[in-house]
């Protein structure tokens, strides 16, 4: 799983538990509107009726103070009886009637000069006087009447009524007294959205309009995932927070995570160049990702150029092989070929020389010259063949080797050798290594048997202290003083080939005491 699907996930997660969150506070805010819903409906119900009664008094005071106006006149036609400004009140119209209906005196807007009802009904009223306060629709829109009878001791018998219009000034109004919405809708009708009710009857109690009161807060019964009104702003404002969030983790994290993923990928250091500047953490990790690139190429050119050394050295092996080939198929051919034309030559002057008269003594003289002559070409020969023998190692182990050249060399001059080769030892010399030391254990030997008339003659491989090995070879012939004979041609070319096999040549010599060579291999440091 990637990092960038990881972040996706937990943006995704955090986004559900935001939305589950508001969707969890909104039912939780409607829940609890529905259970204080009923009483807060019963305060605004009470509030609502409450504006009504208030502005309903306005009318009725001002009903009565022109029934109570009217008593102190003489009659209908005194001039001083006047209804004042209306307006004044918020009266759009007064109507003062007789008994059968007939205007006695009017004041009214334009428009309402005619009360909304026919004298017929207002006559009927003497015998079933109104309720004081009704409703009626008139050609200005619906009317708020409220009757009063004039009293028995006035000297005008009739009715007073005053009106309101319910205009949209007036429902203005009372939405604002109310702090809600209210309008006017047909009898028998209303709006699905939920709300309060009010019947406004005519004055026989027949429903002629409904009021509608809507509080600003109401929602329709059921409608729990209606949206509340701050809600939006949550949501936006979480969204931000997230967007924000993403941003600043692509841009500071991502971002960065994305050039490192690229340098890794490619191995190449420039995708996080303009990284490596940075002072934080992936600036570090950045700078540190460029010393491994350095580094992984400062191994890769390493790596090559050893595989190119080896290769070297497996070329220089194989041509070494092929030398040790070559000599070895010398070697018997001078054995099988050379050596024996000499000793059949060697044979041949033995026979002549017995054919000799006793006189013949300055030819049999010669003869027994040439014979020594043959004899030491024959000796020359066996010793160079004895150098190129024991190279065929690949034929048998470093330990067969030496105990070979060891009986050839006793051939040449009895002598009693010994060979303690540690086989563990061994196995760790290179084809080089084992060449070189047979050549140099074929010289010492020799040297010892010829030189120094040795009669026993050890050598050995065993491990060093140091965790190195040691290749020794002793002889308990005449010795010699290492001081007096530093220059010797026999002692500088051990020297050099010791340095070939990476060795440590030491010598330890005495006259009469014998001669051991010793060539320490240092242990290879690990790694």
């Amino acid at each position: 799983m990637s990092i960038r699907f990881r972040f996706a996930l937990l943006f995704g997660s955090l986004l559900l538990g935001f939305a589950s969150a508001l969707l969890l506070q909104q039912w939780l805010e409607l829940r609890e509107q529905q259970r204080t819903g009923p009483w807060l409906q019963a305060q605004q119900s009470r509030l609502l009726d409450h504006w009504l009664k208030t502005t309903a008094e306005t009318l009725e005071r001002y009903t009565a103070e022109s029934v109570a106006g009217l008593a102190a006149v003489e009659d209908e036609a005194t001039s001083a009886w006047s209804l004042g400004d209306p307006a004044e009140a918020g009266i759009a119209a007064v109507w003062v009637l007789r008994p059968n209906g007939s205007p006695i005196r009017t004041v009214a807007a334009p428009g309402l000069v005619r009360p909304p009802l026919e004298p017929e009904t207002i006559a009927a009223w003497n015998e079933s006087p109104p309720p004081d306060r009704f409703f009626a629709e008139s050609e200005a829109g619906l009317l708020e009447l409220h009757v009063q009878p004039l009293t028995p001791t006035s000297p005008v018998a009739g009715w007073v009524i005053a009106a309101r219009q319910w205009s949209e000034g007036h429902l203005r109004l009372l939405s604002h007294l109310a702090e809600g919405t209210v309008q006017l809708l047909p009898d028998g009708t209303a709006k699905a959205t939920p709300g309060i009710l009010r019947t406004l009857d005519d004055w026989q109690g027949r429903p002629l309009r409904l009021l509608q009161f809507t509080p600003p807060d109401a929602a329709e019964p059921g409608l729990w995932w209606r949206i509340s009104p701050h809600l939006p702003l949550f949501f936006a404002f979480g969204l931000l927070l997230i967007a924000a969030l993403g941003l600043s983790l692509r841009v500071w994290v991502l971002g960065p995570l994305g050039q490192i993923d690229a340098s890794l990928a490619r191995n190449d250091s420039r995708p996080i160049l303009a990284l490596r500047e940075d002072k934080a953490e992936f600036g570090r990790v950045a700078r540190l990702l460029e010393e491994a690139h350095a580094q992984r190429d400062q191994l890769r050119q390493e790596v090559e150029r050893r595989r190119q050394t080896e290769s070297a050295l497996l070329a220089s092996e194989d041509q070494l092989r092929r030398s040790l080939d070559e000599r070895i198929r010398l070697g018997r051919d001078l054995h099988d070929g050379v050596i024996q034309s000499l000793y059949a030559t060697g044979m041949g002057l033995a026979g002549i020389r017995a054919l000799l008269q006793p006189d013949q003594l300055e030819a049999a003289a010669r003869l027994d010259q040439s014979r020594a002559a043959l004899n030491a070409t024959i000796h020359d020969v066996r010793n160079f063949i004895v150098g190129l023998e024991p190279e065929a190692l690949r034929q048998q182990t470093f330990a067969q080797a030496v105990e070979s050249l060891l009986g050839q060399m006793q051939e040449l001059r009895p002598a009693k050798c010994s060979c303690e080769i540690d086989a563990a030892l061994a196995a760790q010399l290179t084809l080089s290594q084992r060449a070189n030391l047979l050549q140099i254990t074929a010289e010492a030997v020799s040297n010892a048997l010829r030189h120094g008339e040795a009669s026993q003659v050890d050598v050995s491989l065993r491990a060093a202290p140091d965790g190195g090995m040691i290749y020794a070879i002793g002889d308990d012939g005449r010795g010699f003083d290492p001081a007096r004979e530093a220059g010797g041609h026999g002692r500088t070319n051990l020297a050099q080939r010791a340095r070939e096999l990476g060795a440590e040549l030491t010598t330890d010599s005495k006259p009469g005491r014998g001669t051991r060579l010793q060539f320490v291999f240092r242990p290879i440091p690990k790694s």
